[in-house]
C-alpha cells in the first residue's frame, strides 16, 4: 500500500533544504539529502524529479535543490530493489518507489495523483511521447495513455524481450522491441507504433541485441553474448533496415551505452572501460578504474558518468581524456556503495547526479576541472 501527500500547502514541511543558494544557471553547485540510499532522477524543463527508498517522487527546483513537492510511500523496504527513474510523459510524472506495487502518474506541477495502475512484480515501465508501457517479465505488454491512464492496447510477448521508447524516422513516438532466439545467435528487432501497437517492420540480425538509442536515422543496439559481454555496436538503418556492425577492440562486461546526436556511441563496462564508437570504428578507450558506474550521458562535447562511490566523472568526448571528478559520497554502514547507479542528467548548464549517501547534487557542467 502507498500513502502520499504533496507540498507546498501553507506551513507544510519540506522534504529537505538546499545546502547552497541558487545562482545563475550553470554556476552555483548544491547538494541536498533525500534519504539514506541512492535515488534516481530525471530532468525536464519544469524541474528535477527524483525517486528513492520511501519516496515515490519529489520535484526539486533545478536551480537550488529545494523541494517543490514530495509524495512519500510506505512500501516495505526491500534491500537491493531497483529504483525506477521517474519518467515524464503526457504531462505527468510516472513513478514507482522501490518495493512498491503501484505505478503512479503525478501532476508535474503539484504532485497530485492523476491515476494509478497495479505494477506486477518485475515489470518494467517504458515511455514514448504520451504513451507508456508496462512490460511484465513474461513479455506481455499493456499500453496506456500517460495523461489519462486509459488502456490503449495490449499484446502477448516473449520473455526477455527488450523494449525502448523513442522517436521514429518522422519524429513520431514509437517503441522498438528486440527478441533474441533461444540460441542467442540472432535477434528479431521490430518497430511498433506507440499509439496503436501495430508492428511497422521487423528485421532479423545476428547477435543477442539490446536497443539503447536512436540517432541520425539509425537504431543503436549492443550485441551481448550469453555472459553479458558486449562485443559490438550494431546500427539498423530506419529507412532501409540495413544492419551495420562495429566490433569493439575488447568486450565490455554488463555494458550500458548512450548515443549523441551525431551518432557517436559511448559505452561503459563494469570492468572500468569507457569507449567511443562511431559508424566505422572504435575511436578511443579510457580505463577509469571504476568497477561499477552508470550509463554514460552526453552533453556539449563531454561524457559524464556517476560512479558507485558517488563520484561524478567528466570525460572529453573527442579525446577520451578525464576532465574532472567530484569527491566520493559513500553511505555509512555495510553497503557503502551503490549496486545500481543512476545516470547523471542535465538542465540549465548543470549536471545532476545522486550518491550512495542519499544526496542529489548539482555541479557546473562547463567547469569539470573546478569540481
Amino acid at each position: 500500500m502507498w500513502s502520499g501527500g504533496w507540498a507546498p500547502e501553507p506551513g507544510a514541511p519540506r522534504l529537505s533544504g538546499a545546502s547552497a543558494a541558487a545562482g545563475r544557471p550553470g554556476a552555483s553547485p548544491w547538494s541536498v539529502p533525500l534519504g539514506g540510499h541512492t535515488v534516481s532522477c530525471s530532468a525536464e524543463a519544469t524541474g528535477l524529479y527524483c525517486s528513492g527508498r520511501g519516496l515515490a517522487a519529489a520535484r526539486l527546483d533545478a536551480a537550488n535543490g529545494s523541494t517543490t513537492w514530495a509524495v512519500r510511500t510506505n512500501a516495505p523496504d526491500q534491500p537491493g530493489a531497483t529504483t525506477m527513474t521517474p519518467l515524464f510523459a503526457g504531462g505527468t510524472v510516472l513513478a514507482a518507489a522501490p518495493g512498491g506495487e503501484v505505478l503512479q502518474a503525478l501532476d508535474a506541477g503539484t504532485g497530485a495523483e492523476r491515476w494509478r495502475q497495479k505494477l506486477p512484480p518485475g515489470a518494467r515501465v517504458v515511455a514514448a511521447g504520451p504513451h507508456v508501457l508496462l512490460v511484465t517479465p513474461n513479455g506481455n505488454v499493456t499500453a496506456f495513455d500517460a495523461a489519462a491512464g486509459t488502456e490503449r492496447w495490449n499484446r502477448r510477448g516473449e520473455p526477455g524481450s527488450g523494449w525502448w521508447g523513442a522517436r521514429g524516422q518522422k519524429g513520431e513516438p514509437v517503441f522498438y522491441v528486440s527478441t533474441a532466439d533461444p540460441s542467442g545467435k540472432s535477434t528479431q528487432v521490430s518497430e511498433v507504433d506507440a499509439a496503436s501497437g501495430e508492428v511497422r517492420w521487423q528485421v532479423r540480425a545476428v547477435g543477442r541485441l539490446q536497443p539503447f538509442g536512436t540517432a541520425r536515422g539509425s537504431l543503436c543496439l549492443l550485441d551481448n553474448d550469453p555472459t553479458t559481454h558486449a562485443g559490438a555496436v550494431v546500427r539498423i538503418d530506419l529507412a532501409t533496415r540495413s544492419v551495420h556492425r562495429v566490433q569493439l577492440s575488447a568486450p565490455l562486461y554488463d555494458a550500458q551505452a548512450t548515443v549523441e546526436p551525431n551518432g557517436t556511441v559511448y559505452a561503459f563496462g563494469t570492468q572500468g572501460a569507457v569507449v567511443a564508437v562511431d559508424t566505422n570504428k572504435e575511436l578511443w578507450r579510457l580505463e577509469t578504474g571504476a568497477a561499477s558506474a552508470s550509463a554514460p550521458a552526453f552533453l556539449d562535447g563531454r561524457v559524464y558518468l556517476t560512479v558507485s562511490d558517488g563520484r561524478l566523472l567528466a570525460v572529453d568526448a573527442a579525446a577520451g581524456r578525464l576532465l574532472g571528478q567530484t569527491r566520493a559520497r559513500m553511505a555509512t554502514g555495510q553497503a557503502t556503495v551503490s549496486a545500481a547507479v543512476p545516470a547523471p542528467v542535465f538542465s540549465g548548464g548543470r549536471v545532476y547526479a545522486s550518491a550512495p549517501d542519499g544526496t542529489v547534487f548539482a555541479v557546473d557542467a562547463r567547469n569539470p576541472a573546478g569540481w
